[in-house]
């Protein structure tokens, strides 16, 4: 009778005792699946970050490339001179310089405009991947920079009546094929330089394929191979 006794006094202590595990397990619970769906927030909008940056990235670049093409163009139509320049023949050594001045100034003026906004996207970019990407599209204003240049070799050339690269043939042809070149010309040294300075900016944010992602096992762990620069993160489960 006495046992009967204690087990009616203390089943409400065990009753009491399951509530507060279970009421425990359920805030743990709660805990867990809120860290976790915080993790799986941050590295969605993470993802959704660096896709919108490589995207504006790219289109920036895209940009550059070709408002370059454009400057470039080998013919120089009548309306890109300026209203008051006179026939060829009749302007004198300065008002071809001029002329041409002006424009090789309107043309550049898109680039200019392009690189500007390039450097915005940049700046962007080298805060999610470091240092790399901002080396990769140095070398696409650099040869940028290169084409500026020689614009304006051939503008004081113009001035001085041709005998800049009259002295120098071999200078004055590279600084030509510098300043003009039709956009499909692949023998085109510039050109070149220019879709290699594309694709090494491509590599640098492209997503990676398949392939690329190829699985390997390391103990109870499953990694993937590394993502191409740019994707600093390894995908790991």
């Amino acid at each position: 009778m006495l046992g009967a006794m204690s087990v009616c006094t203390t089943t409400p202590e065990i009753i009491t005792a399951i509530k507060d595990i279970l009421l425990g397990a359920a805030a743990a619970t709660t805990a867990i699946v809120a860290v976790v769906g915080l993790k799986n927030w941050s590295r969605e909008l993470r993802g959704k970050t660096e896709f919108e940056v490589a995207r504006n990235l790219m289109k920036a670049t895209y940009r550059v490339r070709d408002k370059l093409q454009y400057s470039r163009a080998p013919f120089v139509a009548a309306g890109e001179f300026p209203s008051d320049y006179p026939c060829p023949q009749a302007a004198t050594a300065e008002q071809k310089a001029q002329a041409l001045n002006y424009v090789y100034r309107n043309r550049w003026e898109p680039v200019r405009e392009a690189l500007q906004e390039l450097e915005t996207h940049v700046l962007e970019a080298e805060a999610l991947w470091g240092g790399d990407i901002r080396a990769k599209t140095d070398e696409l204003r650099q040869y940028a920079r290169e084409l500026q240049v020689a614009m304006e070799s051939i503008v004081d050339d113009k001035a001085q009546r041709g005998e800049d690269f009259k002295t120098d043939k071999d200078f004055g042809k590279k600084m030509k094929s510098t300043a003009h070149a039709s956009r499909g010309d692949e023998t085109n040294e510039l050109n070149m330089k220019i879709k290699q300075a594309v694709n090494a900016i491509e590599d640098q944010v492209r997503p990676p394929s398949a392939s690329q992602l190829t699985r390997r096992c390391t103990g109870r762990q499953f990694r993937y191979a590394p993502l191409p620069a740019g994707y600093a993160e390894r995908y790991t489960h």
